[in-house]
């Protein structure tokens, strides 16, 4: 069985793998889908582009993510992994396959947009669809005609990922600071990590695309959510991301 194109086929044995509820290494997982796909070693080596990272590295990373984020997996550290209460109740239920779709209707809120998936690149999650109202024409007949009403423009997501970037550029220690003081409570292991590493490597080059500014993106986005104007406050910026200036003490917290 060659390698699978998609790293949601990966779902199902991970799950099968983690069903016996004990906490497992990375590495464990790995040689559990290597017996299961009958990998040889080219495959499991087999790399991509010019930066050499390795394919089946990356379709694993990428499942056991998305596991994470919909509830099914849960894990101490990067390296230990255990299924979680919804995670076994997917695994018992013996689905053959188990793909975006149904891994978002079972998990604990968080969507995954199903797109037709590339080789290491994860979809998005769903953003809400704007619904524009609908312009009926006078019910009278000798009404004068409406005049044509221009929509209004859609206002755009704040692009969190941008707002990283930037304000890695100025004072992010004391963002990062006011930042976890806030919401260290909600914040995951992983996500806590991403933003020490991010903070620690804040001198350097820092893609977009990075996995770090992926997860701290989507914790932003979530927050955001929830309660946009105590995160704006907290980070320091306007609905546009742009920086705010505040006093010494930075805003209330309270």
């Amino acid at each position: 069985m060659p390698l699978p194109k998609q790293y949601s086929l990966m779902y199902t044995p991970i799950l099968n793998f983690l069903s016996d509820g004990a906490p497992h290494k990375r590495k464990e997982i790995k040689d559990s889908l290597i017996a299961v796909f009958s990998l040889t070693l080219e495959e499991q080596i087999m790399q991509t582009g010019g930066r050499g990272k390795g394919i089946f590295d990356t379709k694993v990373n990428d499942a056991l993510f998305y596991l994470i984020k919909t509830g099914m997996v849960e894990h101490n550290d990067t390296t230990i992994f255990k299924i979680t209460d919804i995670g076994m109740n997917l695994s018992n239920m013996k689905l053959r396959v188990i793909d975006d779709e149904i891994l978002t209707k079972h998990g604990n809120g968080f969507r995954i947009l199903s797109k037709q998936q590339e080789p290491g690149k994860r979809p998005e999650p769903v953003m809400q669809k704007t619904v524009h109202e609908k312009i009926f024409l006078p019910s009278r007949p000798n009404a004068a005609p409406q005049k044509s009403q221009t929509a209004a423009p859609v206002k755009k997501d704040l692009d969190f990922r941008k707002v990283i970037n930037t304000s890695r550029q100025g004072p992010w220690r004391q963002k990062v600071e006011r930042f976890t003081a806030a919401y260290s409570e909600k914040m995951s292991p992983e996500e806590s990590d991403a933003i020490k590493r991010i903070t620690k490597n804040k001198d350097k080059n820092l893609p977009l695309g990075s996995e770090d500014v992926k997860t701290l993106y989507l914790l932003f986005e979530k927050l955001h959510a929830q309660d946009p104007k105590s995160l704006l406050s907290i980070l320091c910026i306007d609905e546009k991301g742009h920086d705010i200036v505040t006093d010494a003490n930075g805003p209330d917290l309270t």
